[in-house]
C-alpha cells in the first residue's frame, strides 16, 4: 500500500495523483530524482538517518568527507599577502591534505583549520617579509595567536603531526614575525593538549 508522503494518509489505488485527505500533489518533484516511493523527510526537527533507504551505494551519516576535505586558503586572501607568507600557507596546506589522505574527519573540523588559515592570512597583509623585524608587539601577538591557533586545529585531526617537524615547517616565515621557531609553538600546544 502507498501512502501520500505529505501526510501519510493511505491510498487506495496507489495511483492516485493528489492525496484526498490533503490535496498534495503526488507527481510534485520534491528530491533528487522523482520518486514515489520516496518518503517526504523535509520540514524535520532532527537528523533524519536511512528513512526508506535500500539498494547499494547508500552513504548514510552525520558529517561525512568523503576522502578528507581539503585543507587550502581562500585564493582572494592568498593574492593579498606577499609572496613569502602565500608560498608558505599552500605548502602547509599541501603538506595537511598529502597526511589526510584516506582519512575521513568532519566537514566541521576542514572548515575550522580553512578560516584559520584564512584569518592567518588576513593578519599578515600588511606585513613586509624584510622588515619583519620592524612590526609592533600588538602585530607580533596577533599573528602568533593565529599561528598557534592553526596549529592546535591542525593537531586536533593530526595529532601525529607533532612528532612531524615536517608538517609545519612551511610556517618559517611567520616565526620569523613572532621571534620563536614554529616547532616550539607546536611542542607548547602538543603539551597543553595532553
Amino acid at each position: 500500500m502507498k501512502f501520500c508522503p505529505d501526510c501519510g494518509n493511505p491510498f487506495t489505488t496507489g495511483t492516485e495523483k493528489f492525496c484526498a485527505n490533503c490535496g498534495y500533489d503526488v507527481n510534485k518533484v520534491t528530491g533528487v530524482a522523482k520518486d514515489r516511493n520516496s518518503i517526504n523527510i523535509e520540514k524535520t526537527g532532527g537528523d533524519v538517518f536511512g528513512v526508506g533507504v535500500s539498494g547499494s551505494g547508500n552513504n548514510i551519516g552525520k558529517n561525512i568527507v568523503v576522502g578528507s576535505g581539503t585543507i587550502n586558503v581562500n585564493e582572494t586572501e592568498l593574492q593579498k599577502i606577499p609572496t613569502e607568507y602565500a608560498q608558505a600557507l599552500k605548502e602547509l596546506s599541501e603538506n595537511i591534505n598529502q597526511q589526510l589522505k584516506g582519512r575521513q574527519i568532519p566537514e566541521k573540523e576542514v572548515k575550522e583549520i580553512n578560516n584559520t588559515m584564512n584569518e592567518l592570512a588576513k593578519e599578515v597583509e600588511d606585513v613586509e617579509p624584510e622588515k619583519h623585524e620592524e612590526i609592533d608587539y600588538v602585530k607580533q601577538t596577533q599573528v602568533e595567536t593565529k599561528t598557534a591557533s592553526l596549529i592546535q586545529r591542525v593537531l586536533k585531526v593530526l595529532p601525529e603531526a607533532a612528532e612531524t617537524a615536517a608538517t609545519f615547517t612551511p610556517l618559517a616565515p611567520f616565526s620569523r614575525l613572532i621571534g620563536k621557531g614554529t616547532q616550539q609553538i607546536v611542542d607548547a600546544v602538543a603539551k597543553r593538549k595532553k
